[in-house]
Formats: structure tokens, sequence, C-alpha cells
């Protein structure tokens, strides 16, 4: 039930600017609560200035897994030999996979691990990782030792499929341009969006970060500029091996975009497969988009897999990509992060458990007593007809973490929800300079002294398996780096916005510090199982963003008194994707709406 909610400003908040800053030691002013605002260190008068440094720390020597490991378990430690410091000085460890650091397991806790080895971290299926680890002085992380050796490994396969091709399509590793088109050749870039009369034609960036394959690249987003005219333009994939294996799928990121209705321009997706004779191949169509596409959300980067049922599987394979425009209208195409995976068995291509399904079918995607599901944690367009499982009834949990769900049957996948009695929202107000961290990561409307509206966001997890996102170097592209917290930010976890009768009046967003187990709502006192290590919901747990926390706001400044709905909403499509980031079974309840007034 909602209840409208008075928003007062506590007695120990910041009321003006005149009468409610400290001063640092350079002069800076800050709200006495808000912590937001940076201020210049000044240089300490009492430390001893004619003390010399102590050696620094060895490097530690790393232990398990092996340098060159193979098949190794996807929940793995990271074990090293701990080192002495020459001046015995208490010693911690910087621990980093793929040049990620493994940022400390809860809030507030000491930077780095005590050692010798990190908790079980959750990697990725079948990938290639490097690590290294560096020791430094706990009292000064400032000194630390060299970094270690850096060592690699390789975790299993799942047991389905393994890959033979794989490109972010970041770097150049040898597709061959060819085709009769006069203008809008493949080329691998980061677009320059373009719009045509209102819809979105060419995307302002790659799928993921790094480099894609676009139509014509036009830097200054003129529509008609280098969109594909006058035949074809088509981009052909380095050789791939599929002999032996029962079928293969394609994975991608495609976006498409075409504004002629008439037959004919088109994106079509071939495999060719070698037949036998130097330099030829026979072409099988995997996938051939001909339809308008001016409406979202078919022009939006979209995660697809395409499967190669009944098709002769053969050593020296390749894709083709072709976009052909004869004439009138505009179309645009790119590409984006492509995966070939060869399957041991056909059981994709059949109808039961396991096979692939388009979940716009609807009842009729697989057999009725199948549900056609997404796949893994983060989406990538994968669907498989899966027997429905029951997720956790959040009135009356299952009597133990263990037990079997009790809730709805649905798909065996995470269901996040937002905890509406933690949002009790406080009016403060906070001082912002242009060095202020939530500036430059736009959770403010301007500088100066600003009216913030903070609030407590608390997401649970009711589904029937845990949201495991393991370590950042399982999905790079999902995090970014802030210079300004020094470390990796989970991009938009929740969207709040404040709206009246007309819209929406003022946003904020929530850029994950982490998403991790706070407590578990269901069972009292069950471990969590994810932290900021090793990232990831449990079952049954829920994730507290305090209040206090940076951007956990709405910035209500120019925002008139009256009466408001706070809307929050988890894990909302990000621009120009057709899909939700994450995977959940119900994507429905992924919205509350608070009313609040403003004084």
């Amino acid at each position: 039930m909602l209840l409208p909610m008075l928003l007062a400003c506590g007695d120990d908040l910041p009321t003006a600017p005149s009468g409610s800053s400290t001063t640092t030691t350079e002069g800076t002013t800050a709200a006495t609560t808000s912590g937001l605002a940076t201020a210049t260190t000044g240089t300490s008068t009492d430390a001893d200035e004619t003390s010399t440094p102590g050696e620094l720390p060895p490097a530690p020597t790393l232990l398990s897994p092996l340098d060159g490991a193979t098949e190794v378990p996807l929940e793995t430690e990271l074990c090293w030999t701990p080192v002495e410091d020459p001046d015995g000085d208490a010693l911690r460890y910087r621990v980093r996979v793929d040049g990620i650091e493994l940022v400390p397991g809860l809030p507030g806790e000491p930077e780095g691990f005590a050692g010798p080895c990190t908790g079980p971290l959750s990697f990725a299926y079948e990938r290639s990782y490097a690590w290294e680890v560096e020791a430094f002085e706990a009292d000064d992380p400032t000194r630390s030792s060299p970094p270690s050796e850096s060592w690699g490994f390789t975790t299993v396969d799942d047991g389905i499929a393994s890959t033979v091709f794989e490109d972010e399509l970041d770097d150049d590793l040898g597709w061959e341009l060819s085709g009769d088109a006069t203008r809008g050749q493949w080329v691998r870039t980061d677009p320059v969006p373009t719009s045509d009369g209102g819809s979105l034609s060419q995307p302002s960036g790659c799928a993921t970060p790094g480099g894609c394959l676009i139509t014509g690249q036009n830097p200054v987003g003129q529509v008609d500029d280098e969109d594909v005219a006058g035949g074809s333009t088509v981009i052909t994939s380095p050789p791939f091996d599929l002999g032996g294996a029962a079928t293969a799928t394609v994975q991608l990121q495609r976006f498409f975009y075409k504004s002629d209705p008439d037959p004919g321009p088109a994106l079509e997706v071939e495999l060719l497969v070698p037949t036998g004779r130097p330099g030829q191949y026979s072409a099988y169509s995997l996938e051939r988009l001909e339809a308008a596409s001016t409406d979202a959300p078919a022009n939006l980067w979209t995660p697809v897999e395409l499967t190669a049922c009944g098709l002769p599987m053969v050593d020296g394979s390749r894709l083709r990509l072709t976009a052909t425009d004869q004439g009138a209208g505009i179309l645009e195409a790119a590409i984006d992060s492509v995966v070939v995976r060869a399957h041991d068995l056909a059981t994709v291509c059949g109808s039961g458990e396991g096979g692939i399904c388009d979940p716009d079918a609807g009842a009729a995607a697989c057999p009725a007593e199948l549900l056609c599901c997404p796949q893994g944690s983060i989406h990538r367009g994968i669907y498989r007809c899966s027997t429905p499982v029951a997720s956790i009834d959040p009135s009356m949990p299952p009597p133990a973490p263990e037990s079997p769900g009790n809730g709805p049957l649905g798909c065996d996948a995470p269901d996040l929800v937002i905890d509406e009695s933690w949002i009790e929202p406080v009016l403060t107000d906070i001082f912002v300079s242009e060095s202020t961290c939530e500036y430059g990561e736009g959770c403010v409307g301007g500088l100066g002294w600003r009216t913030i509206m903070r609030f407590a966001l608390t997401t649970r997890n009711i589904g029937s398996r845990d949201l495991v996102l393991g370590v950042a170097a399982n999905e790079p592209y999902v995090f970014h780096y802030s210079d300004c917290h020094s470390h990796y930010h989970f991009d938009e976890f929740a969207r709040y916005e404040l709206r009246d009768a007309g819209g929406v009046v003022a946003t904020g967003h929530k850029q994950g510090f982490c998403l991790l187990d706070s407590y578990s709502w269901a069972w009292n006192n069950a471990p969590g199982t994810y932290d900021c290590s090793n990232q990831g919901i449990s079952r049954g747990h829920a994730d507290i963003y305090e209040s206090d926390l940076p951007c956990q706001w709405v910035d209500v400044t120019d925002v008139p008194p009256g009466d408001y709905t706070l809307r929050a909403t988890l894990n909302r499509p990000r621009p120009e994707s057709a899909l939700p980031l994450l995977v959940e079974r119900d994507y429905d309840n992924d919205v509350v709406e608070v009313p609040v007034t403003l004084p």
C-alpha cells in the first residue's frame, strides 16, 4: 500500500550556503552531512619530513591455478605465497584479473585481501584469464611491491558446445571486404549517430566498447551520407572449423534500419561451407532482414542467436554478412560481438528440452509443458525450451536456502524486485564543485548548492536461482572504471524519476558500486555468497544501496514544492539496446512508485 510521505530536512542538514558549511584546509566549502564536495588535502605540518621510508615489500609468488592450467572450475580461488615486509609492516594484497582489480569484498572493508587466497570467485565458461598479485602496506597502501608474474588459465566449457570463432571486432582479425555498393561499405569503427525522420538510423556507439562493423562511417551524422546505396556491401569472416560438430550456432549483436517498405533492400547473414574446390563455397542463409524497421526495437542493438540446423559441418567454414540497397530509402546496419559455437549434439535443433525457441511466438514457442526461457545472467539473445521451476513465495519463503521453491512456476532465472518499505526519502543540501565525483558522473544538475532527495533502495532476488556476475573481467563492458572513485561501477542498475501529472520533472540513476548479498530476507542469518570482488545476488538475499551512498538520490533543486511520484526502475534496457541487460524471469515487477511531497 502506498502512503503519502512528507519530506523534511533534518536539523543537522545544511539549509543555506551562508551558515551550513565547513572550511577545509584549502578553503573548499562542503556540506557537513553530504560528504560529496571534494576538499584539497593540505600538507601535514606534523609529519617527520626527515624520516626515510623503509624498503618496499617483495613481489608475491603465484600458486594456483597453475600458469597455463585448462579446464579450471568456474568456482575457483586464486592463491599465492604470502611475503614479509622488510620493516615488519602488516601487508595486504591487490589482485587483478585481466587488468581489473578486485575491489574489497564488502563496502567499508580494508582495501585488498588478507591472503593467501581470494574467496571462491565465479568465472565464465570457456574463457582465458590473466591474473597477478601485488603486496602493499596496510597502513600506507601507496607503498606496494612490484606485481607478481602474470599467470593465465582457461575455464571449463559448458559441456554443450565449444567456441570455434570469436571476434569482439575491436581489432582487425582478417575479415574480407567485397561488393559493388557505391557507398556505405562495411567498415570497422565506432559509429556516429544519425536520425531519419525521428527514427534512429545509426547508433551512437557499438554494442560493446572498442569497435564494430557498420555500413559506412559518416562523421558529420548526415542521414543519407554513406548509407548503403547502389548495390551490396559484403564482409566475410576468417575461416573456422566445424568438422565433427552436430550443428552450430552464431551469436551476435546487430542493428538494422530500413526506411523503404518495398522488398529488396536487406541484411543477410550466411554460413559459407567449403565445397571441396579451392576458394568455392556453398552459401546457407541463417537470417535475412528485409522488412522496414523504423520503429523500436527493430532499429536498436539486439543480441540474437542463429542456428545452422541441418547444414553440413565442415572445417574452413566462414560467415558472410551482406547489406544490399539498390535505390531509394535509407539502409544502415551494424554488427558486434560475433561468436560461433560448435555443438556436440543437435539438441538445439529439436523442439523439446534444450531446443532453441522464439520468445515472440508465445505459447507456440515450445511444447505445452515447456517454457521459452532466456539463458545465462547477461542477455545474449539465447532462448531454450525449458522445464518450469518454482520461485520463492515472498510472503512465506521455503524453510531453508536448500529447499525447493514454493512460489509460481516460471523460467529458471533470477527475479529482481524492489522492497518498497526501504524507500523513505529525505531532503538534504550538498555543495558541488567541478571536482566532485558525482558532478562528473551526471548525478547532479549543476554546480554550487544542490538540494537532493536521498533514499535507500533494496533489491530482493525472489527468483529460482542466483544472479551471478562474478568477477568484473567476465563482463568488462558491463562496468566502467571511475577515476574519481578508483573502482569499477556496474552501470545503470537502477533509474529514478520524479514525476507529476505532466510527466518527468527530475531524474536520477544508480551505477552500482557492486551487486552483493547484503542480507538474507528469506532466512535469518543465512550467509551470503556474493560480494564486491565476486558479484551477484543470491536467491533469497537482497542488495541494499544505503541512502548515504553517492548518487543514491534525485536532484530536486529546481523542482517546485508539491505532490509527486517517485518511480524507481531496475534493469531497464540501456540506451539504444532492445533488451534489458540482466536475464530475469519477470520484467513486469521491476518498477515501484511512491508518492512524495516536496515542502
